[in-house]
């Protein structure tokens, strides 16, 4: 395959969507990412109708954390030992198996578990090969515009399978239609991606050994040490690292607390979700179109920072939302306040999705266009292990501390996390100076 930075013809939006390996991959993207997010709203709305519980719907989501956190790594060692098409189609294809339990187990909490936790064992693997195979499909000056299509789509495909898919194959068939329909678009990307070019790995004539068991650990061990070693020398990457796990986080925070969110402030059944996470959907959009509008204008590392900021306030605004409602139920009557929330929480979330989109972009392009390809596969699996662990450690208190006190005390964590980060990552710009101060 020609490398990608040989290909010649136009840069930009044009060069890229001209890239039939990209188109492939763009696709099988969209079908695979419109069939996680349709699972991921069956899930949630079957845990939170059946439980009635923050606890429950974080042990869910604990369940879809869990593998990454034990097989992170592992992943990213085997990515770069093997050709990424070949991760691609297989963890593709299992996936749209790993939606039978469903079907066979009946529509439980048990099942509901059981399939989280598949599809994200196999979504560990599928990460860093989708990651890594991108820059080496794509010539990099056009990585930008690139990340920026997998990011637009990534949260359109929120917009179809959370919010449009989702919701009216269960009113108009029920749960079980509806995971038919996603076991055939896994299985359609997998299709996909068999159109996509070999991307042999570097090294993959002396790493043989990898299919060997303990060949297997010993490399995994192995890689882990070369990819701390390559990050302790290139600050800019680990921050750029924490800013993906910190917003992966918030999202599985939001996740987990979502279905009660809408419950208990807003007084509305769980599948209403749609009203906290479509504008935040929307406002992702909306950030993306904005962030390549603005081009090269805007530093990503000042991006990254304003991002953050923005994202700490309307932590801040949900964290008031409990109390300010009270008070106007007491004051105005629940007809009379209702209208109100419902578009201050709608407002907020769409400014959240906005910031989202300037703290991810930023951060994951940056990323792409700094490693070298044969760390590259390394290196996402430490991504994808940090959003784990980052993601892992909140998922244990949020629930019991929403059940106690209520949804406000995690917000306002969350947004105090965002400052500091924040905070951190100007710190250590400082020091380097090597980079502008966001």
């Amino acid at each position: 395959m020609v490398a990608a930075e040989d290909q010649g013809g136009p840069g930009g939006a044009g060069g890229v969507l001209r890239n039939r390996a990209f188109l492939a991959l763009w696709s099988a993207q969209i079908l695979s990412q419109v069939a996680a997010n349709a699972t991921t709203f069956a899930l949630i709305v079957l845990v939170g109708e059946i439980t009635k519980s923050n606890t429950s719907s974080s042990i869910l989501i604990l369940f879809a954390i869990l593998p990454a956190v034990v097989l992170g790594v592992l992943a990213g060692v085997i990515v770069d030992r093997t050709d990424r098409k070949r991760v691609l189609v297989i963890t593709n294809a299992l996936r749209a198996a790993a939606v039978l339990p469903l079907l066979v187990l009946g529509q439980s909490v048990a099942a509901a578990y059981v399939v989280n936790f598949l599809v994200a064992a196999i979504t560990v693997f599928f990460v860093p090969a989708e990651s890594a195979t991108i820059p080496a499909i794509v010539r990099k000056r056009d990585l930008l515009v690139a990340n920026s299509l997998f990011t637009f789509t990534f949260n359109g495909a929120f917009l179809v399978g959370f919010i449009i898919l989702a919701p009216l194959v269960i009113a108009l068939s029920g749960y079980d239609a509806l995971f038919i329909v996603i076991g055939a678009m896994f299985a359609g990307a997998a299709l996909l991606c068999l159109t996509v070019p070999s991307v042999a790995a570097p090294a993959m004539k002396d790493h043989l050994g990898v299919r060997v068991a303990g060949a297997a650990v010993k490399q995994t061990l192995g890689g882990m040490g070369e990819a701390f070693t390559y990050l302790r020398g290139h600050p800019a990457v680990v921050w750029s690292l924490v800013y993906i796990a910190l917003t992966y986080m918030l999202v599985a925070v939001a996740g987990a607390l979502a279905p009660g969110f809408v419950r208990e402030v807003l007084g509305l059944g769980e599948k209403n979700v749609i009203v906290l996470v479509g504008p935040a959907g929307v406002g992702v959009v909306v950030g993306l179109g904005a962030l390549n509008a603005i081009g090269g204008r805007l530093e990503p590392t000042r991006a990254i920072g304003i991002g953050l900021l923005v994202t700490a306030g309307a932590l801040m605004v949900l964290a008031l939302e409990r109390p300010l409602a009270d008070v106007f139920r007491t004051a105005t009557g629940p007809n009379e306040a209702f209208p109100f929330f419902v578009a201050v929480v709608s407002l907020t979330a769409f400014v959240f999705g906005i910031a989202y989109a300037f703290i991810t972009v930023p951060s994951m392009t940056r990323l792409q266009s700094e490693l070298h390809d044969d760390i590259r596969g390394r290196i996402f699996g430490v991504l994808n292990t940090l959003v784990s662990v980052f993601s892992f450690l909140p998922l244990l208190l949020v629930g019991p501390v929403a059940d106690i006190y209520g949804v406000a005390p995690v917000f306002f964590g969350a947004a105090v996390t965002c400052i500091a980060a924040w905070a951190g990552g100007r710190a250590s710009r400082r020091r380097s100076h090597m980079l502008p101060i966001a």
